[in-house]
């Protein structure tokens, strides 16, 4: 048995594992799989590389399989989805609401309202009532709606509410009414459809009639409905005696007569679409999308009858294609997800799982793709056709965030939030240091700036009068500019660089980066969205293969993209959040491997693009401040804001990188396992005396505890 299967994952699947060497589960993975093996949202974060990945792609494959394997081996199901009855509809509820107690219980706890139908109505004549006790404080109205009347009831002119607040409520109106109630209160809930009205009582202290009910009500039908914020409800329709019975011939709901009666139209299980996916990955990015393809496929093509297809969405006819043929597991972006999904060209009758990888970087865009994201979710069903609830697993760089929090609370029912990393810290396989660009002391870049091969500029001060020797801002932006080209090869040279990823701010400054170093005989190449996806996959492959030793890119490298064992990064410029700043230094240090970070940081402050504009070919260089397309870059202000974010500060080098070396760590091979002979050499020689020393005490402690029990002895001889 392997060392997975002990977390609940089927021996193909741990064979699997171990031919791509991996022996142990991490401690993520330790977590996570046995949570999504169970069945409930999770919410994972934990340092980049620590195996998220493989956290959720082992799990949902094998849940997949057995789904797939138990619907073709089973009959036709047709039991109800949804059972008639007078209790709350499962399958009418928002997500965050909690049922239990027969769907006669319910409650909420995330912060947000989350309401319920019940199964039953009621319509055209009778006095009907029923009951509702508050058995946790917070936030609660109950009442009645049609079928499409919003769940929040009391906010559309399909529902009708009464709040623990002493307020009614209809069409977004609330008016003062009867008086609020709390926990062990039970409030009574009449309507007579023979007059047409509703009103509610407390503790059997009946309020006076709240509204007057139109006829196109009384004829749809109403059903008992609640919602609730970090609050809950018990209910009662009358299966068991009313603690307060109503008068004046009004009967429990469930006592009406079947004539005038409404159920919600009962939905058959049904066996799972065969050609529909039971699983929907979501990446940022087409990288991602193939990275996790890529495993999902390894893991996949262990399991037979049936095998499981795996879909990665990334060229249009081809993926149409492969859809008709039927999948089981689609990779893709969320924009790709959303428009087949909108389009019907994907089925989502049968879905099951929906992972978001990298979540908080797909919120942090609220007008883009995390409004995307929220309407596809809001697209899918509760539950899959066959009667399977959705489950949501989320990873996430971190959850220290209010995004994710809100979505959490949203669109998952009750998570468990796996944090193995809490916040933002460096991993201790990674030194990271800043070299200071000064153009003031440092005045090479006035030699080099009329040179050919110096690395080309951003453009934005082509309008700029430039006089060297002076401290004119722009003068020093632009030589910030030149120096940091220059020093981006001195460390390239200096450390003997076999393999680096080197981040620029644009894409324009990638591809100035690239020019530069190839002009110097380096082989380079970028990855960043201008680039075609064939020539990023290309490229991205290379650099794994280390054909091309240096790949320049914006932050759509950042994340999830796995590449092992690269011992070096250069940040050109830093980051304009503060939280990616640990995401890219964590390109080193992965798998215990020690790396390097290096970071260039300005003395003065740089002007930079900011395109506000959107428009192409923009040569508006004036401060966004006077409707321009530029800002000025406050780099030691922007270190400042890293090191109290990851609560420590960052050592210095000279810019001729001497790497300042801990008398513990030895000399350090950057990229090397860490704990290796080759990483550390003379740790052994700094604790070989204190070994010794260890040993020699040892020696005398025994010695002298053997001859004070040899004298003991000696003395019970002779007496």
């Amino acid at each position: 048995m392997t060392a997975f299967e002990e977390l609940g994952v089927i021996p193909e699947l741990g064979e699997a594992v171990s031919k791509i060497g991996w022996e142990f589960p991490t401690s993520i993975q330790c977590e996570a799989i046995p949570c999504i093996l169970g069945g409930g949202d999770v919410l994972i974060a934990a340092e980049t590389g620590s195996g998220k990945t493989g956290a959720f792609c082992l799990p949902v494959v094998q849940i997949v399989w057995e789904n797939r394997k138990g619907s073709e081996s089973s009959k036709p199901n047709s039991k109800p989805l949804i059972r008639p009855g007078w209790k709350l509809n499962i399958g009418d509820r928002d997500a965050g609401l909690g049922l239990k107690q027969g769907e006669l219980e319910c409650s909420s706890e995330n912060g947000q309202w989350c309401g319920a139908r019940c199964m039953v109505g009621v319509h055209t004549r009778g006095k009907y009532y029923y009951e509702a006790k508050i058995v946790k404080d917070g936030l609660c109205r109950m009442g009645w709606a049609t079928l499409v009347g919003s769940l929040n009831i009391g906010t559309d002119g399909e529902s009708y509410g009464f709040g623990g607040t002493g307020m009614k409520s209809h069409r977004k109106k609330f008016d003062k009414y009867g008086e609020s109630f709390t926990t062990g209160d039970i409030i009574g809930c009449f309507i007579d459809l023979d007059n047409k009205k509703i009103w509610w009582s407390k503790n059997g202290n009946p309020f006076e009639v709240a509204y007057s009910i139109p006829q196109q009500l009384v004829t749809s039908g109403l059903f008992p409905a609640v919602v609730l914020k970090n609050s809950g409800l018990r209910l009662n329709f009358g299966d068991t005696p009313f603690a307060h019975p109503p008068n004046n011939n009004f009967v429990a709901v469930c006592q009406a007569d079947d004539a005038h009666v409404k159920f919600v139209e009962e939905q058959k299980t049904q066996k799972l679409d065969p050609l529909a996916p039971l699983c929907i990955v979501l990446e940022p990015t087409k990288e991602m999308v193939d990275q996790t393809h890529e495993n999902l496929s390894h893991f996949s093509k262990q399991l037979r009858d049936p095998s499981i297809r795996c879909v990665a969405l990334s060229r249009g006819a081809v993926d149409k294609a492969n859809l008709e043929q039927g999948c089981d597991i689609i990779t893709g972006s969320i924009q790709r997800v959303y428009d087949y999904a909108y389009n019907k060209v994907i089925s989502l009758n049968s879905l099951q799982f929906v992972i978001i990888d990298e979540a908080d970087s797909l919120l942090a865009d609220a007008g883009g793709a995390g409004r995307m994201l929220s309407q596809f979710l809001e697209m899918l069903p509760l539950t899959a056709c066959d009667g399977t609830r959705r489950q949501i697993i989320a990873c996430s760089a971190t959850l220290h965030n209010m995004n994710i929090k809100s979505f959490a609370n949203r669109f998952m029912t009750f998570p468990q939030w796996i944090d193995l990393k809490g916040m933002d810290t460096v991993s201790e396989n990674v030194h990271h240091v800043v070299c200071y660009v000064d153009p003031v002391e440092d005045k090479q870049w006035i030699r080099l700036r009329p040179e050919s091969n110096r690395l080309e500029d951003d453009g934005i001060h082509q309008a700029d009068r430039i006089m060297p020797g002076t401290k004119d801002q722009n003068t020093l932006s632009l030589g910030t500019k030149i120096l940091k080209g220059a020093y981006v090869l001195k460390a390239i040279q200096t450390l003997n660089m076999d393999q680096c990823i080197i981040f620029c701010r644009t894409k324009q400054q990638c591809d100035h980066m690239e020019t530069f170093l190839q002009k110097h005989g380096i082989k380079a190449a970028c990855l960043h969205g201008d680039r075609s996806p064939e020539e990023r996959k290309a490229n991205l492959d290379k650099f794994r293969k280390k054909e091309i030793p240096y790949i320049i890119c914006t932050d759509v490298m950042a994340r999830g993209v796995d590449v092992h064992g690269v011992p070096y990064v250069i940040n050109v410029t830093l980051p304009s959040e503060k939280e990616l700043y640990v995401h890219r230094i964590g390109r080193v240090g992965r798998a215990e491997r020690m790396g390097l970070a290096i970071s260039l940081v300005s003395n003065y402050e740089e002007k930079v693009w900011f395109h506000k504009c959107r428009r192409p070919n923009c040569n508006n260089t004036a401060d966004i401040s006077k409707r321009g397309c530029s800002i000025w870059f406050n780099e030691k202000q922007m270190l400042a804001d890293v090191e109290e974010h990851i609560g420590q500060s960052v050592a210095h080098v000279d810019q001729f990188f001497h790497i300042p070396v801990n008398e513990f760590d030895g000399k350090i091979v950057y990229g090397a396992k860490r704990g290796k002979g080759e990483v550390f050499e003379g740790h052994a020689k700094t604790l070989a005396l204190s070994v010794q020393q260890l040993a020699d005490l040892e020696r005398s402690l025994q010695t002298s505890y053997l001859s004070s029990v040899s004298t003991h002895f000696k003395k019970m001889q002779v007496l």
